[in-house]
């Protein structure tokens, strides 16, 4: 393989051809037309030097010493850079069925053996032209080529796209699935709310709750279709939510158009957009009355059943076992400040008379009437207990035995004063013998008791309707 020194900027042609007298003039006029040469005296040096390099000419015998010179032409055109390639085919061979044949295999341009200058001249200008047009074409090619790269590279990343498009779709229409189940099975009203108040999405729950049909929520405010104590005020869940918290809960409860009050329990959380953002909110509301009633009726049986351990039903006052509790708690608190305290003990007179007289009904009205006049002559801080039967004792805290006389007075003569007419035609009156203690430093509660029962026993034998204090 001989090459010529490479001219700045030429194009490579190559020179096929075994006769060395005939690759030298071809060498000499090709150059003479401003290309560099690589000349080959056979078809495989003629493959390794189109493999090296880039020739944009190759002038070929037909009749080469190890292949035929269509067959290179052919391989030339099999590789991508040889579509391309200007191939003049130079030989002996010069027939009309030659020249179709070298067409048919590739060759662009055939001359006839010998070669004489002024001819190959006009061949090399015409495959000159012919050149610039594969080169042309070549950089056409290539620009399409890479756009189709792009475009394939697009179409790829296009249909990836897609395929995160459509299985967020996917993705998507589950959750709008399940959302549809939890909105339509959830035990209770949900309602989603954006920050201008407007109701985007409720259950029939809800609107079963709020008495109005899906058009009305549509159209309204939430405060409008379900308004509460909590509406419009710095406690409104969709305000404190929008401002950073978490999660709500609260009670309210709603007088409805017939005048009956519903309690709802009502859960707030936020909901938020793809970015994070806090949209609105989500409330799950749930109908508590039943239960608000049930521990209200608790409570009021807790309650009646503290004030029935403690309170005697007939009279309204405590009863024994009040008094027995609190005795010595007073007793305690009198000695530990060192302040008075006082005992009275009471006993309707003759009772049992007018019971075996009148009957127990008639007595209970005694006992009853009794128990008001005792609570109608004290302060709120004395205590006054049914001890038992017609037996009655009041404590009095911060109180010596000289004041105490003047409450015993009083309710003494206040009983004695009111009129009972257990039969149409007999009215009588009734009185109450007292006995009056005050507390001494030291003594117990029942040393207390017990000296006010004496000072009853001798006001009973002193004839009655009297106090005494001892």
């Amino acid at each position: 393989m001989k090459e010529c020194a490479p001219k700045k900027g030429a194009l490579t042609a190559l020179i096929v051809e075994d006769d060395q007298a005939v690759c030298d003039l071809l060498q000499k006029i090709v150059e003479d037309h401003g290309y560099s040469t690589v000349a080959c005296p056979t078809a495989a040096s003629a493959m390794a030097a189109f493999a090296a390099g880039s020739p944009a000419l190759v002038l070929m015998d037909w009749l080469l010493p190890d292949m035929d010179g269509l067959e290179l032409s052919k391989t030339f055109r099999a590789s991508k850079r040889g579509q391309y390639l200007t191939i003049l085919m130079i030989s002996g061979k010069d027939s009309p069925e030659d020249v179709a044949t070298a067409i048919a295999a590739g060759v662009n341009f055939f001359m006839a053996k010998p070669v004489e200058k002024q001819v190959l001249d006009i061949w090399l200008n015409a495959a000159s032209l012919h050149g610039q047009d594969c080169l042309q074409r070549e950089k056409a090619d290539r620009a399409l080529d890479k756009i189709q790269e792009e475009l394939a590279d697009n179409n790829l990343q296009l249909e990836e796209a897609i395929g995160r498009a459509n299985a967020m779709a996917m993705e998507a229409e589950q959750a709008y699935i399940e959302i549809n189940q939890i909105f339509k099975t959830v035990a209770g009203g949900i309602i989603l709310v954006d920050k201008h108040c407007n109701i985007l999405r409720c259950n029939d729950s809800f609107l079963a709750m709020a008495g109005v049909d899906r058009k009305a929520s549509q159209e309204h405010k939430c405060y409008e279709i379900f308004h509460s104590c909590l509406c419009n005020t710095e406690g409104c869940p969709l305000q404190r939510i929008m401002k950073g918290e978490k999660r709500l809960e609260s009670e309210i409860e709603k007088e409805g158009a017939e005048g009956n009050v519903a309690h709802y329990s009502i859960i707030s959380t936020p909901f938020k957009g793809l970015d994070g953002g806090v949209l609105g909110i989500v409330e799950h509301i749930t109908d508590v009355t039943e239960r608000v009633k049930a521990e209200k009726a608790l409570a009021e049986s807790e309650r009646r059943y503290k004030e029935l351990s403690i309170i005697d039903e007939l009279t309204k006052l405590f009863n024994k076992r009040y008094f027995n509790t609190h005795l010595p708690l007073e007793v305690e608190r009198a000695s530990r400040h060192g302040q008075p305290l006082s005992l009275l003990l009471l006993d309707i007179d003759n009772f049992k008379h007018h019971n075996d007289t009148y009957g127990h009904a008639d007595g209970d009205r005694v006992l009853a009437r009794l128990g008001q006049v005792i609570v109608e002559a004290l302060r709120v801080s004395d205590i006054p207990c049914r001890y038992g039967g017609e037996e009655f004792t009041i404590i009095l805290p911060t109180t010596n035995g000289e004041q105490a006389t003047i409450v015993a007075e009083r309710v003494r003569a206040s009983f004695a004063g009111v009129v009972f007419q257990p039969t149409p035609q007999e009215a009588v009156q009734k009185t109450v013998s007292i006995g009056v203690a005050q507390y001494r430093e030291g003594e117990s509660g029942q040393s207390l008791l017990e000296r006010a029962d004496q000072n009853m026993y001798e006001a009973k034998q002193s004839g009655k309707n009297r106090y005494v204090l001892k």
